[in-house]
């Protein structure tokens, strides 16, 4: 039914309950819509609640199904209600903290009603924009170079469906070329302002994500803390050398220093005073730390640093303050000495002395007996390592459960545990003889990079040792379970322990050829993300500087700026000059596709020994084709006939005419068409 008012006759039936129906532009492409917007949900998924993908599907599809269904599209009330659930679902699910992933949920959210509302060819393009927006968010929580090449081609998928939408007419296909080739013309200029647009360090408005990583080490250090850790292969961070990567043994990087002892664990509790005292006795080890910010919340410099990175600080025992804004990722320089003293016992450090009233006496007794026997402190701590190395303990990851005497049962009962269990009685016994020391929790060792030639420090090369004042010396590293495994310290992690108790990723002397060649691809992906993530991701305005200065410019003055630009010119003119020639010799050097399928028919009867002089005419040709291989005359004929009227008859610019020699051709094969009998006739 229609109703004239005015001039203008509108359909009553369409306009019933205040509904609007969908415009001629916008039928038939919401499919298409929700591809696009489905590209822009992919990268999300890993740090969205579970809901929101149910939520966006569950929309997208009945907005694809409502057109040939017939199903109505939800009011304006309707959409309004949807969009406030929506906000409040998120605001629930983000526990009440607005950071990126707040953002980027209520981003998706609002992605999943947005097709309900897809009335108008202006809503069309609305949606694309957000699914570009969606696309681009992504890297507040990844630029890996996997996410990276996921964005380039969501974005040529996103633009091939923009062009497909304004010109239906054209195939999809085509669209995809198109939106390549535009893709690939942007390149040379996206090179040219990364290298030379003025980089900004740190978030540009100050916001960071949220880090709810860990690095493994808590403020408590009890049995099963780090043997728990070791099970897990994740990458904690990646140090790249300036010279030689030092031995395994000294590879000790530290991270955290535990105190107080309760009977039952160790604890951090006390925030030592700012600056650490420290002379170096050898030669520095430089270095750069990029730490993965999904494993870790704090630096784990190489035992001990000198030198620290600009914004970075360290306690009086020789940790690292957490950085300013939270850890980034971007290189970290330190430099260390691998060798060095510290200075004179400082009051705070009684801290270090203190055991609590009572508990396991077998052990103050041994440590006492040691004390009346030594003339100092160093024989004291040669005593213990000689208990612990003569007395049949076992490195291992899974000791027995310890009761509340938990030192003198591990000393004189069990006597098996891993790092943590050794640490701690040593650090017992250095108290209750006299002798200041502390557990320091960090990392050892790492796996060489050969490809990069850099180190891989994982979660599994987590460990702990001791640290006993000496005079003259300072803090000394002493390392109890060297005692028992020296090959946990010299050779990396696993290598102490017993095969049955080995993490099924290790990879010992007698690994298979194919496991060595499997670990040999995991470390060639390792060093290409590693450096996509140090020469890319870490491009740094330092870094900038560093390059413009190889080229003569700089950023620090006029002059060097228009130095600067003149590079950035010349290399845009270079490279679109390139690929202006590229463009030029294909243009010359394509084959027409006449002249190509002419070309392949005529190789494909040489391979029947029927091979065409240049002087020959191409009837000329067919009557020897007749003559030769008369089985083959009928469909010779039919290609050579087309191709003359191709190139000689009148009808030679009929787009549709080389197609259809194109398929003839290809069509044809030789090998395929049998002589019939004389029985048969010809």
């Amino acid at each position: 039914m229609k109703e004239k008012v005015g001039p203008t006759t509108v359909s009553t039936s369409s306009t019933k309950k205040g509904r609007h129906p969908r415009e001629e532009a916008v039928k038939g492409t919401l499919p298409l819509l929700v591809a696009a917007l489905a590209a822009g949900l992919i990268p999300h998924m890993t740090h969205l609640s579970p809901w929101i993908p149910v939520w966006c599907v569950g929309f997208w599809g009945y907005a694809v199904l409502s057109e040939p269904k017939g199903w109505p599209l939800p009011r304006t009330l309707s959409r309004v209600c949807l969009t406030f659930l929506g906000f409040a679902c998120v605001f629930v699910s983000s526990n009440g903290v607005i950071d990126n992933r707040f953002g980027a949920s209520l981003l998706c959210v609002m992605a999943g009603l947005k097709p309900l509302e897809t009335r108008r060819e202006r809503d069309l393009f609305i949606a694309i924009f957000i699914a570009y927006f969606m696309v681009v968010s992504s890297l507040f929580f990844s630029a890996s170079l996997v996410m990276t090449a996921y964005m380039v081609a969501a974005m040529i998928h996103i633009t091939a469906i923009l062009l497909r939408i304004n010109c239906p007419a054209v195939p999809l296909k085509e669209a995809f070329k198109v939106s390549g080739a535009i893709t690939g013309k942007a390149v040379p200029l996206t090179l040219v302002l990364f290298f030379f647009f003025p980089r900004i360090d740190g978030s540009l408005f100050g916001i960071t994500a949220s880090r709810s990583a860990s690095s493994g080490f808590s403020t408590t250090l009890s049995p099963g803390s780090v043997s728990n850790m070791v099970k897990s292969q994740a990458p904690v961070f990646r140090v790249t050398f300036d010279g030689t990567i030092p031995p395994s043994g000294l590879r000790y990087f530290r991270g955290i220093v535990f105190q107080s002892f309760n009977g039952t664990s160790w604890r951090a509790a006390t925030r030592p005073p700012s600056g650490a005292t420290v002379r170096g006795t050898g030669p520095l080890a430089s270095y750069e730390i990029m730490v993965e910010t999904k494993n870790t919340d704090r630096l784990f410099p190489l035992d001990l640093p000198v030198t620290l990175p600009k914004g970075t600080a360290q306690w009086a025992d020789h940790t690292m303050q957490k950085p300013k804004g939270g850890l980034k990722e971007a290189p970290y320089r330190f430099h260390s000495a691998t060798a060095y003293t510290t200075g004179p016992f400082a009051p705070w450090e009684a801290v270090f002395t203190r055991l609590p009233p009572g508990g396991n006496p077998k052990s103050r007794r041994l440590a006492r007996r040691w004390r009346a026997q030594a003339s100092d402190a160093r024989q004291v701590v040669d005593s213990a390592l000689t208990y612990l190395g003569t007395n049949g303990f076992v490195y291992t990851l899974t000791p027995p459960l310890l009761s509340e005497e938990r030192i003198d049962q591990f000393l004189f009962d069990t006597r098996k545990g891993f790092c943590e269990h050794y640490a701690s009685a040593f650090v017992f016994l250095m108290r209750a003889a006299g002798v200041p020391a502390r557990i320091v929790g960090g990392y050892l060792g790492g796996t060489v990079n050969p490809m990069g030639n850099y180190l891989i420090v994982r979660q599994a090369d987590a460990h702990a040792w001791a640290e006993v004042w000496l005079k003259g010396q300072g803090w000394v590293r002493v390392d109890p379970t060297s005692a028992v495994a020296p090959d946990r310290v010299e050779r990396g992690a696993g290598f102490g322990l017993p095969e049955a108790d080995r993490p099924s990723f290790f990879i010992g002397d007698g690994a298979s050829f194919l496991t060595r060649g499997l670990q040999r691809i995991s470390l060639g992906w390792d060093a290409l993300n590693y450096h996509w993530d140090t020469r890319v991701i870490g491009y740094s305005g330092s870094l900038q500087e560093a390059f413009l200065k190889k080229l003569g410019a700089s950023s620090r003055s006029a002059k060097g700026w228009v130095a600067a630009a003149a590079w950035g010119v010349a290399l845009c003119c270079a490279a679109f000059g390139l690929a202006w020639l590229i463009l030029e010799l294909r243009s010359r050097t394509k084959i027409p596709p006449v002249r190509a399928s002419w070309e392949l028919f005529q190789k494909k009867m040489e391979k029947e020994k029927i091979t065409r002089h240049p002087a020959t005419g191409p009837l000329d040709y067919l009557d020897r084709i007749k003559k030769e291989a008369p089985h083959l005359y009928p469909e010779a004929r039919r290609i050579i006939r087309l191709y003359v009227a191709l190139t000689y008859g009148p009808h030679g610019d009929d787009p549709e005419r080389p197609h259809e020699l194109r398929q003839a051709v290809v069509r044809f094969n030789p090998r395929k068409i049998r002589p019939r009998s004389p029985k048969t006739g010809p």
